[in-house]
């Protein structure tokens, strides 16, 4: 027992000791089919690009989207652009299984139904990290990403708080007994709860033991600066349970989020926009990949 102990604390230093030691500065990849179209000679010069400009971590968003890249062919391709970003120096915080209808069976379902809802999520999300595991190997992989977004309206509800801190705690637990690695999560606020209220739901997400990533909203722009820096500020006070870390959005909304359509943001916003570093040592997480300008020209938007 205690030699099998020793060597999975062993196993976590090793391969979580760069997102452990120092914070993050990463940036999120959200794999599209569309994005097959690129020429696989460009994606280890995107990634070394990106590397460059002083990113170390790439965070997949999902390895699963509904159906997509879970056939063979699109696993395999996303296999490689992974292999790419690891050859280029980057450290990969790999994304799990998303439902595209998430936020419409979660308005929808109450009580127990939305219990089994989560527990379905989590017995793929299982699958989904044994499969890359296997074809990825364990110690490529830096940390899980729960590719769930944590908003300020579902999860208000005291009861509905309980269920998430389970989800979650269940999940974190998990994946530790797959590979044990940081688990991620992210959430936004749109005005639903008072600053203070939602910083208290990214403390309840933190003491779950899955790390909260607070998006900054100032690419969706559903408040204005004001009231977005209000929150931004709740949720990194550096005393107590604070957020782990923001995600600086780097583009602008154009469309609804039914049909969601965006411009990357003009060079002296970009510039300043990277600029930006998230407080209490956090990690400052960027979102997203084909919105960086080194990706201009060669991600499809």
């Amino acid at each position: 027992m205690v030699k099998a102990l020793l060597r999975w604390l062993a196993g976590v230093l090793l391969v979580a000791l760069p997102l452990w030691t120092a914070a993050a500065t990463a940036v999120i990849y959200q794999p599209q089919r569309r994005d097959r179209d690129v020429a696989a000679a460009q994606w280890p010069r995107l990634f070394a690009e990106v590397r460059k400009q002083g990113f170390d971590t790439l965070v997949v968003q999902w390895t699963q989207y509904g159906d997509a890249f879970a056939n063979p062919d699109e696993h395999a391709w996303l296999l490689q652009r992974v292999r790419d970003a690891r050859a280029a120096g980057l450290h990969i915080v790999l994304g799990l299984g998303s439902d595209p209808a998430f936020f419409t069976v979660q308005n929808q379902k109450k009580g127990d139904e939305m219990t089994g809802y989560l527990q379905s999520l989590s017995r793929r999300n299982a699958e989904v990290a044994h499969r890359w595991v296997a074809d990825l190997g364990s110690d490529a992989i830096a940390g899980w990403y729960l590719p769930m977004e944590i908003d300020d309206v579902r999860w208000n509800d005291p009861k509905a708080r309980v269920q998430l801190r389970d989800y979650l705690s269940t999940e974190q637990r998990q994946l530790d007994g797959i590979a044990p690695r940081p688990v991620y999560v992210t959430s936004f606020f749109a005005g639903h709860m008072a600053p203070d209220s939602y910083a208290a739901l990214v403390a309840d997400v933190q003491r779950s033991g899955v790390r909260a990533w607070v998006q900054d909203g100032a690419g969706t722009q559903r408040l204005e600066q004001g009231a977005r820096n209000l929150y931004l500020a709740a949720a990194g006070q550096c005393e107590g349970a604070h957020a782990q870390g923001f995600v600086y959005e780097m583009f602008r909304q154009t469309g609804t989020d039914q049909a969601f359509t965006a411009t990357a943001l003009s060079p002296a916003d970009a510039d300043a926009t990277l600029a930006r570093r998230a407080p209490c040592g956090g990690d400052s997480v960027f979102f997203e990949l084909r919105y960086l300008p080194v990706a201009d020209g060669v991600l499809p938007r």
